[in-house]
C-alpha cells in the first residue's frame, strides 16, 4: 500500500471514529454550509442547468467521463442535507428553502433535458440513458453508502476533499436528465424508471444523513422534540422509503430473472454455435411477450446461420426455458484469423482482463486443422485461392469440400496427394476430399487475360504496336480456318521469338497440325518464330440455323 493511500484510509477511519466528536466551531461551519447549500439563487439554478445539461449530452452520446464531469458540478448533494436537518430540527424555515432547491432544480432539470430531447440529436438509446430507467434495490444501497460518506465528508475537513468524489458516487443528475429525455422521446415507463431512482437516492441520503447528524451533535433533544413529533415530521420520507424499497426490490427480482433467462439462452446458443466454424454470440436481447419470449441473437460468423439451424436452436430453448420461444438470428459476416490460420474457438474477454476461450467441439476442431493444411496448399499457388471449406458426414465416413477459385481445373492426382496430406495431418485415414472449383476469368481494357505480362508490361509506344500487329497477324490466321474465332490473343516478345496464347472457340477443338499451321504462316508474316499455344473454349460458341458465332458478337452468316 502506498503512503498517499495509507494516510486517506487514516483520515476515513479516523473521521468515522471521530463523528461523535465533532467541535462546537466544526458544527458551526458545517451547519452555515448546508444553509448556505439549501438556498436558491440564480447561480444556483444556472450551474444546475449547466450540469443536467452536461448530463443529458453525456447519456445522449453514452459518454461515462462526461457524466462524471455532470454529477461534479451539480449541486444538489446539499439540499438533501438541508432536508435532513430542517426535519431533524423542526426548522421549517430550512426544510421549505432545501425542498425548493432540490425539488425546484429537479424541474429545472427535467425541462431542459425535455427541450434537449426535443432537438433532431437523438438517436438509438445509449447504455449509459438505458441504465437510468433501470433502478433496483443495489441503486439504493449505493445511494445510502454515498449519502454516509458525504456526511463524513462535510463534517470532517480532513476528508472534505472526498465530497466531489462522494456527488460522482451518488450520481443524482443523471436520472433527472433520463427523465426529460424519456419524455421528450414519449418513453413514460422510462421515464417513470428514473424518477424512482432520483427519489430513491433523495430517500436514502436523507435518510443516512438524519441517522449520522443525531449521532454528530447537531441536533439537540430539545430540537428534535418528542419521538411523537418526529415520526410525523419524517412519515412521509419513511412512507416514501418503504414503498420505494418494495418496488426497487421487485425491479432487483426481475433483473435477476432477466440474467437468469439470458444466462441460459446464451449457454444453448454457445452449445449449438460451437457446431459452426468460426461463429461466435456476441450478444442476446430478449422480450418477455403474450405469445412468449423473442429473442434476437447478434452472431459473428462466415456465412449466414441456415434456418434450420435457427429452427433447431429455437426448439431447444423452447425445452430449456419452458415456454414458447421465437428467435431472431442477427448474422455479422466475419472471419476470426490467428497466425496459424482461420480459428474455430469462440474468444471472450473475462473479469480478469484476460482471454477466454470456450473451445469448440471435436469435429470443429477437425475442420480448423483442414483447413490450416489448404491453406499452406494454396498459399504456394499464386493463382489458385482458398474460398472456404465444410466437414460433412457421409455413409463411408467424414468427407472435407474444399472451395477454391482457380482458372485451372486441378487434376485428380493433385486432389490425390491432398486428400493423403490431410488424412496424415488429421490421423484421419477414411477422410476423403472433394475440390469444388469455382472458375475465374481476368479481364483488363484489352480483353481477357491470357498472358499477364502482355496486359500489364511496361512497354514504349512502338513496343505495343508491334504487339498489337502480331496478335492481329495470329487472329487473321486463326480466323482463316472455317468456323474458328479468335475473341482473345496475348502476344509477347522474347529472345527467341513470339509467345502467342489464344482463347478459341470452335465447333471442335483445334489439332496440334492445325496449330503447327497457324505457327508456320504467322511467322512467316512477322518474320520471326512464333510458338503458339491455344485454350479451346465452346461454351462460348453461339450456332443458329445461319451458322456459328461467338457469344454476344454477330452470328456468321447472318444478316446485318
Amino acid at each position: 500500500m502506498n503512503p498517499n493511500q495509507a494516510a486517506w484510509q487514516s483520515s476515513w477511519w479516523q473521521a468515522i471514529k471521530n463523528i461523535s466528536s465533532v467541535s462546537a466551531e466544526r458544527r458551526a461551519v458545517v451547519l452555515d454550509d448546508i444553509a448556505t447549500g439549501s438556498k436558491t439563487s440564480f447561480i444556483y439554478y444556472a450551474l444546475l442547468g449547466i450540469s443536467e445539461l452536461i448530463a443529458g449530452f453525456a447519456l445522449i452520446i453514452n459518454s461515462d467521463a462526461t457524466l462524471i464531469g455532470a454529477n461534479i458540478v451539480a449541486p444538489l448533494m446539499t439540499p438533501i442535507f438541508g432536508i435532513s436537518l430542517g426535519l431533524m430540527r423542526g426548522d421549517f424555515q430550512l426544510l421549505g428553502r432545501a425542498l425548493l432547491a432540490e425539488f425546484g432544480g429537479a424541474a429545472l432539470g427535467v425541462m431542459l433535458c425535455f427541450l434537449l430531447g426535443l432537438l433532431p440529436i437523438m438517436g438509438e438509446p445509449s447504455a449509459a440513458l438505458l441504465a437510468q430507467t433501470r433502478p433496483t434495490l443495489i441503486d439504493l444501497f449505493v445511494a445510502a453508502l454515498a449519502g454516509f460518506a458525504g456526511v463524513l465528508a462535510m463534517i470532517d475537513e480532513r476528508v472534505s476533499p472526498a465530497l466531489p468524489g462522494v456527488a460522482i458516487a451518488t450520481a443524482l443528475n443523471p436520472p433527472i436528465a433520463a427523465m426529460g429525455l424519456c419524455l421528450a422521446s414519449g418513453a413514460y415507463q422510462g421515464a417513470w424508471g428514473a424518477f424512482l431512482l432520483f427519489f430513491a437516492n433523495v430517500l436514502a441520503i436523507l435518510m443516512v444523513g438524519a441517522v449520522l447528524f443525531f449521532v454528530a451533535g447537531f441536533v439537540t433533544r430539545a430540537e428534535i422534540g418528542s419521538f411523537r413529533l418526529l415520526i410525523r415530521r419524517f412519515a412521509a420520507a419513511l412512507i416514501g422509503l418503504i414503498l420505494v424499497t418494495a418496488l426497487l426490490s421487485h425491479y432487483l427480482y426481475g433483473l435477476v430473472h432477466h440474467f437468469r433467462i439470458e444466462s441460459e439462452i446464451s449457454a444453448v446458443l454457445d452449445q449449438a454455435l460451437a457446431k459452426m466454424p468460426n461463429t461466435a454470440l456476441v450478444k442476446v436481447d430478449f422480450s418477455q411477450q403474450k405469445e412468449g419470449i423473442v429473442v434476437i441473437a447478434a452472431v459473428e460468423t462466415p456465412r449466414v446461420v441456415e434456418p434450420a439451424s435457427v429452427k433447431e436452436m429455437e426448439d431447444s430453448l423452447n425445452v430449456r426455458l419452458g415456454e414458447s420461444v421465437r428467435l431472431f438470428m442477427r448474422c455479422s459476416i466475419t472471419k476470426d484469423v490467428s497466425a496459424t490460420g482461420s480459428t474455430n474457438i469462440q474468444p471472450y474477454l473475462n473479469l480478469d482482463g484476460k482471454i477466454t476461450e470456450i473451445q469448440s467441439s471435436s469435429s470443429m476442431r477437425m475442420l480448423q486443422q483442414a483447413e490450416q493444411v489448404a491453406r499452406e496448399v494454396a498459399s504456394a499457388r499464386p493463382s489458385l485461392q482458398f474460398l472456404g471449406i465444410e466437414l460433412v458426414d457421409l455413409v463411408s465416413g467424414p468427407a472435407l469440400i474444399v472451395a477454391i477459385q482457380s482458372s485451372h481445373e486441378p487434376l485428380p492426382e493433385e486432389v490425390a496427394r491432398f486428400e493423403k496430406l490431410v488424412q496424415d495431418r488429421l490421423h484421419e485415414p477414411t477422410m476423403r476430399v472433394v475440390i469444388r472449383r469455382t472458375t475465374t476469368t481476368d479481364i483488363s481494357a484489352k480483353g481477357t487475360i491470357l498472358f499477364g505480362e502482355s496486359h500489364l508490361g511496361d512497354l514504349s509506344a512502338d513496343s505495343k504496336k508491334e504487339q498489337a500487329h502480331a496478335e492481329t497477324v495470329v487472329r487473321d490466321a486463326i480466323e482463316a480456318m472455317q468456323n474458328c474465332f479468335a475473341p482473345s490473343v496475348d502476344a509477347v516478345l522474347r529472345e527467341g521469338g513470339w509467345i502467342v496464347r489464344a482463347e478459341v472457340v470452335a465447333p471442335q477443338a483445334l489439332t496440334p497440325q492445325e496449330v503447327r499451321g497457324i505457327e508456320n504462316r504467322s511467322a512467316k508474316m512477322l518474320a520471326a518464330p512464333v510458338s503458339l499455344t491455344v485454350w479451346p473454349h465452346a461454351s462460348k460458341l453461339q450456332v443458329t440455323s445461319k451458322g456459328y458465332g461467338v457469344l454476344g458478337e454477330k452470328l456468321l452468316g447472318a444478316d446485318p
